[in-house]
């Protein structure tokens, strides 16, 4: 019996432009690249603190040429929002339809590109972002440890967590991780610019909320998948489930706090469900931080600074 040739992939409708910022990279960034080569039209990498180290600078132009990569810098730590944003500006500029969002320890896998091109054939019109699933490459379990929790809210006003996606397309998140997701350039244009005073963390959150109440739909995608290494996280047991603790310093505890406190400030009135998830993330820092981390006194200083400075200065609409 002669076997049936596979379908052919769905064409992707557009071009897709990857976008990375690199921040003193170790050598997976070559590898981050290549695979981001293999998936988009263009690759866009961003370097901070040019000049700093020779040994960076060198690892980053050499990961850029063998990748193709159009590369933009600064001699500052200017932040991972502005950092995006330069590159969005260049890769929109340039006529990409599609943005494609990557951490510099993420590598996406190759078949990334027409997992996304099949969810945009089956999903909502509306769609502005689809959202890969992140897995760790030596985690726990085949492919990576689990899935992070998906926060799903179809009216805005109540959520639900997802441990997992059972079907191709899993609509109506509330919020969406930033490596690898996929965002149209339609809603970029619509939503602007990420916003450069939150610097690092809940950038992706605060966006995504902006692009729900600009009426795009958040949807992932069960068949997009992106290795990503998440340094110095380790996994411990919760409850019956693995539960991630992140290690970070005192100064990002900082903008965790003040950022989720920003971002509930912004958002929280127009969408009542972010009220609950925040609380609860703010919640469940502070104990992972007294209960698991080390340095823990700095850093619960830190992120009871960060607490007081949410709730003392009204960040700019």
């Amino acid at each position: 019996m002669d076997v049936p040739p596979p379908a052919p992939a769905i064409p992707f409708p557009g071009r897709v432009a990857a976008l990375v910022v690199a921040y003193r990279p170790d050598e997976g960034l070559a590898a981050c690249l290549a695979a981001a080569a293999g998936v988009a039209d263009s690759v866009h990498l961003f370097q901070q603190e040019r000049g700093r180290d020779a040994g960076d600078d060198a690892r980053v132009d050499r990961a850029a040429a063998a990748a193709g990569a159009t590369l933009l810098a600064d001699a500052a730590n200017i932040g991972l929002a502005a950092a995006q944003n330069r590159l969005m500006e260049r890769a929109l500029t340039q006529g990409a339809d599609w943005l494609l969002f990557l951490d510099q320890d993420s590598v996406p896998r190759p078949g990334l590109r027409d997992a996304y091109a099949a969810a945009l054939a089956a999903a909502p019109a509306d769609t502005g972002l689809l959202a890969a699933r992140n897995l760790e490459p030596n985690g726990v379990g085949a492919g990576g440890a689990p899935d992070s929790p998906w926060v799903v809210s179809a009216d805005g006003r109540r959520w639900t967590v997802a441990r997992r996606i059972d079907g191709p397309l899993l609509p109506d998140l509330l919020l969406a991780p930033a490596s690898g997701s996929l965002v149209s350039a339609r809603a970029a244009r619509s939503c602007g610019p990420l916003r450069d005073d939150f610097f690092i963390d809940w950038v992706d959150v605060e966006y995504a909320l902006r692009l729900r109440r600009a009426g795009f739909r958040l949807v992932a995608v069960r068949d997009a998948l992106v290795d990503h290494r998440l340094g110095a996280v380790t996994h411990v047991q919760a409850g019956g489930r693995p539960l991630a603790v992140t290690h970070h310093g005192a100064r990002r505890r900082w903008f965790q706090a003040r950022n989720a406190l920003w971002t509930w400030r912004l958002h929280g009135r127009a969408v009542p469900a972010l009220t609950g998830w925040t609380l609860r993330i703010l919640v469940s820092t502070a104990l992972k931080i007294a209960l698991m981390e080390r340095d823990r006194l700095p850093k619960l200083a830190a992120f009871a600074g960060g607490l007081w400075q949410g709730l003392a200065r009204r960040p700019q609409p």
